[in-house]
């Protein structure tokens, strides 16, 4: 796991908070924020990030689907049960296993896809032990951690600290 180097501040309100997150991402960085609770106008600040989340679902998803009526397609081809005179394979009897195949998929593969992104994502972008650590981020406060190059953490810390940063931490 590679080293933190920038700065990471914590906040009282959302508002300092979404101004800083706003105010970095226009220095074209993009920050993590440590959140108590959801808040949609973090969300806002933060923009829209890229995911492949949705890429992965519709892949399994698309894949049970050929999966649940291939499957059933294939069974009774090779083993035949003439019922009179009705065909042997056709997509109404499959729609049903084609349906939970293609949920069952999904839901498995996009948790899966979730889990493993979310470690990914640790390793690229790294946060701070202490502050993983800092308990008030669970309770009442908002961090935002900015990873940066060594040459622009001075701005980055006058940026938190114009906006009413409590704590300022840098780590180079």
């Amino acid at each position: 796991m590679k080293k933190f180097v920038g700065v990471w501040g914590i906040f009282e309100y959302l508002d300092e908070t979404t101004e800083t997150i706003e105010q970095v991402r226009e220095k074209g960085i993009q920050p993590t924020v440590l959140t108590p609770c959801p808040r949609h106008e973090i969300d806002h600040a933060l923009g829209n990030p890229g995911t492949l989340v949705p890429w992965i679902a519709l892949v399994f998803g698309a894949l049970g689907c050929l999966i649940g009526f291939s499957l059933p397609a294939w069974t009774a081809s090779d083993w035949v049960l003439p019922v009179s005179g009705k065909p042997i394979v056709a997509i109404p009897p499959f729609t049903i296993i084609g349906f939970e195949l293609t949920i069952l998929f999904t839901a498995i593969h996009t948790l899966a896809g979730l889990a493993l992104l979310g470690i990914i994502d640790s390793f690229r972008f790294p946060i701070p032990k202490e502050a993983k650590n800092y308990t008030r981020f669970q309770r009442d406060r908002f961090g935002v951690v900015v990873r940066c190059k060594t040459e622009i953490i001075d701005e980055m810390q006058a940026i938190m600290k114009k906006n009413g940063a409590e704590e300022i931490h840098v780590e180079k």
